[in-house]
């Protein structure tokens, strides 16, 4: 296999994209090697992720080369063969938003697509507290697209068949089936993450808790729905000049409707707890932000709901054209699972390791346990609610309710 290197990527690219123009100045970057790069730029240490400037366009050029992720899973090679596909299906389906394919090379795992400039990653615009107007309209839009056109209710079901079998993606699926739905559930990696969190460890071996842990993996490995990105969260969505972007579709293979929505909800949800505790010029401006992100997820919900259904009313095939209550049903399995997946990520991310940006800019150590002890009881109860869910808002009032009663209980 032919490694790409600086110096002799833009030979590489001239062979594969002859209209390149080499004449003018170009320069070449490898992210995630500048420390003052733009927000997002973190990708190399699963590629090889070079950036290409010149006066005529920008590129992003990948390729992926065997490895371990977590020194555990051998990530195959093709995962850039995987991304690439990902992305040239959603071209045609939402290109507002994802880059656009220049070219693929199979043979040596590459691909390169349009640059997109002005990336910020939303996750650090939360933290910023800057509030992206439409953002959760935006996200439901874009998967509310992506899943229903994806799905059997869309295709030809030998299209469908044949998306089954190539968006398997055995490696890195495994990566999610066991890091979010075990390793913080009872696994070897417990006793070091819940050493002084007795109360974790409590509510994680409760039978309830475990049965619809388990009930939501099994769903997660065995319903192929839809193609979804798997790894959904406020890091892997962007703001840039040209509005929102998704990118980083590595991980995508067909999976339950509910789950990207729960994934980047969890998200939303982490940064809400964390509002409850980190600092704020006043406290006006705490409940303009706690508003916004509760809006967001409401938005995000409703606008995937309603472009859902219009696509299904608009494109669906013979046979499910006119069954309003089979889509009900549809939706209402969808929002409940996604509040199920909203619990799993949200609690899996609070207690990972690495920690969260969220929390880490809490700067006082004992608000900051708060704001994780809130997040991981409330996904530990909307865990248990979720059948009684039938619409966002019996989501938000849970989520509400449970911020009256146990902050005080908290903060004591």
């Amino acid at each position: 296999m032919y490694q790409i290197t600086k110096e002799n990527i833009i030979p590489y690219i001239k062979q594969h994209m002859p209209e390149f123009d080499d004449t003018v100045p170009v320069t070449v970057s490898i992210m995630g090697e500048d420390p003052n790069a733009d927000e997002g730029e973190g990708d190399g240490h699963v590629n090889y992720v070079f950036k290409i400037r010149t006066p005529k366009g920008s590129y992003v050029l990948k390729q992926g080369l065997e490895q371990s992720l977590h020194s555990q899973i051998s990530i195959a090679s093709y995962r850039n063969e995987c991304e690439c596909d990902t992305l040239s299906i959603l071209q045609d389906i939402v290109p507002e938003y994802v880059p656009h394919i220049i070219f693929q090379d199979l043979e040596n795992h590459v691909f390169m697509m349009e640059f997109i400039d002005n990336l910020r990653a939303i996750r650090f615009q939360l933290i910023k507290e800057n509030q992206i107007p439409n953002l959760g309209s935006e996200v439901g839009c874009f998967l509310a697209r992506s899943s229903f056109y994806t799905s059997e209710y869309y295709l030809p079901r030998g299209e469908f068949r044949k998306m089954q079998s190539r968006f398997e993606n055995t490696e890195l699926r495994q990566v999610m089936e066991d890091g979010i739905f075990l390793d913080r559930f009872g696994t070897d990696h417990s006793e070091e993450l819940y050493h002084d969190w007795e109360r974790f460890r409590k509510i994680s071996d409760d039978p309830s808790c475990q049965t619809n842990r388990l009930t939501l993996r099994r769903k997660f490995m065995t319903h192929s729905d839809c193609l979804i990105h798997s790894d959904f969260h406020t890091s892997n969505v962007f703001l840039s000049d040209a509005g929102i972007k998704m990118l980083d579709f590595e991980f995508s293979f067909m999976g339950p409707f509910g789950y990207d929505l729960g994934y980047f909800a969890g998200s939303i949800l982490a940064a809400y707890c964390a509002a409850c505790f980190k600092d704020y010029p006043s406290e006006q401006e705490r409940k303009q932000c706690k508003a916004y992100l509760l809006s967001t997820i409401k938005m995000l919900f409703d606008s995937y709901n309603t472009i859902f259904t219009e696509c299904w009313k608009k494109d669906a095939k013979k046979e499910y054209q006119n069954q309003d209550g089979f889509l009900k049903i549809i939706l209402k399995e969808m929002l409940q699972d996604a509040a199920g997946y909203t619990a799993i990520t949200n609690w899996c991310r609070t207690t990972d390791r690495l920690g969260l940006p969220e929390y880490d800019v809490i700067e006082d150590e004992e608000s900051r346990r708060m704001a994780m002890t809130m997040a991981v009881l409330m996904a530990h109860q909307m865990l248990l609610g979720r059948e009684r869910f039938e619409t966002i808002d019996d989501v938000i009032d849970m989520i509400l309710q449970f911020e009256h009663t146990f902050l005080p209980l908290l903060m004591k």
